[in-house]
């Protein structure tokens, strides 16, 4: 029966997206009573006035455990394509040396070549594709593979904090005395400890008794306290930092598929130019099927069983009652 090595890193890939959607609807679900986070323009009598937000409800605690299940299918679809295409290479399944097979992410060059023989089942070009993917090689910080490693390390050995959350948007309007002036300075994005002071104004002039009034216009998404302080990250809404980073995997998964197979569930994440090198290069494909282990066979003994019990009158398959299993239940019906 023919078998498909690439099945399983598309099926992670899919169950992360699922986890993605649900960790949206999941704090989509926490903030539309719009009472989780409530707002205050504080004054001092001097014209200055600090606009708030204050963290009513904690983040709900599934909202981490849904971001987690995401990390590690996505991780863990790197790691499959790996394995997939040591299949190919090897036209064999399972690979030689499967145990050691694991997608690279490094943020060194010597961690990279200290970890060089988790490839030897792949070909040279495999490993150049790699190479240029790596962080090191790259804007560290800006690296996709380097923050998807990075959280799913965190999210396995440590905890994987969301119980904070941090302003995406912040168009705040503020209305003040007619012919007054007022300076913006601004503050915090990061919800910490159930607080952000979020800006100051100071209105001049001012006088004791002035309207001043402020509709906040902020938008609030959920947040990785790690991946809050990134420069290039931090400015990326969080929902649109998930859709990025599960359409960069996908890419991955497709241009290895490609490079194979000669083909891809989603061909089109792979440039003509790609398409074109990796075509010259291919040899025939392998048609592959997983190997079956050595059969061992053991002897058990029979016993003398009754016409009933071959019939099946008493045989129980729903799981509800106990049956007799393994070589020595074995019934010889007379």
């Amino acid at each position: 029966m023919a078998f498909e090595p690439f099945d399983a890193a598309w099926q992670r890939w899919e169950r992360a997206r699922a986890r993605m959607t649900e960790a949206v609807q999941v704090w989509n679900g926490f903030i539309e009573p719009h009472d989780a986070f409530d707002f205050s323009l504080d004054g001092d009598d001097t014209g200055v006035f600090i606009l708030r937000v204050h963290q009513v409800r904690p983040t709900p605690p599934e909202m981490a455990v849904v971001i987690g299940e995401w990390l590690y299918n996505l991780r863990a679809a790197l790691d499959y394509l790996m394995w997939a295409t040591a299949c190919y290479v090897a036209g064999s399944v399972p690979p030689p040396k499967e145990n050691v097979l694991q997608y690279p992410i490094y943020d060194t060059e010597s961690a990279w070549t200290s970890n060089l023989y988790r490839l030897d089942g792949l070909l040279d070009h495999h490993r150049e594709m790699l190479l240029l993917m790596q962080p090191f090689n790259s804007d560290i910080d800006a690296n996709y593979l380097g923050w998807l490693n990075r959280l799913a390390r965190i999210d396995r050995h440590r905890n994987l904090v969301t119980g904070s959350a941090r302003l995406g948007l912040v168009e705040p309007v503020l209305r003040c005395p007619e012919g007054s002036r007022v300076i913006v300075e601004w503050g915090e994005r990061m919800i910490v400890d159930g607080r952000a002071d979020v800006a100051r104004f100071t209105v001049q002039p001012y006088w004791p008794g002035a309207v001043v009034d402020v509709n906040p216009r902020v938008g609030i998404d959920p947040e990785i306290d790690e991946w809050s302080r990134s420069p290039f990250w931090g400015k990326v809404t969080f929902q649109e930092r998930l859709r990025m980073i599960q359409v960069f995997v996908a890419g991955e998964i497709a241009a290895y598929e490609y490079d194979c197979t000669g083909s891809s569930r989603k061909s089109n994440m792979v440039s003509d130019e790609f398409q074109k090198a990796m075509d010259e290069r291919r040899g025939p494909v392998p048609k592959l099927a997983r190997q079956r282990p050595p059969m061992t066979w053991t002897r058990g003994s029979g016993k003398v069983s009754t016409r009933t019990m071959f019939e099946g009158a008493d045989f129980c398959d729903d799981g509800a009652g106990p049956i007799d299993s393994g070589p020595s239940g074995l019934g010889v019906a007379r």
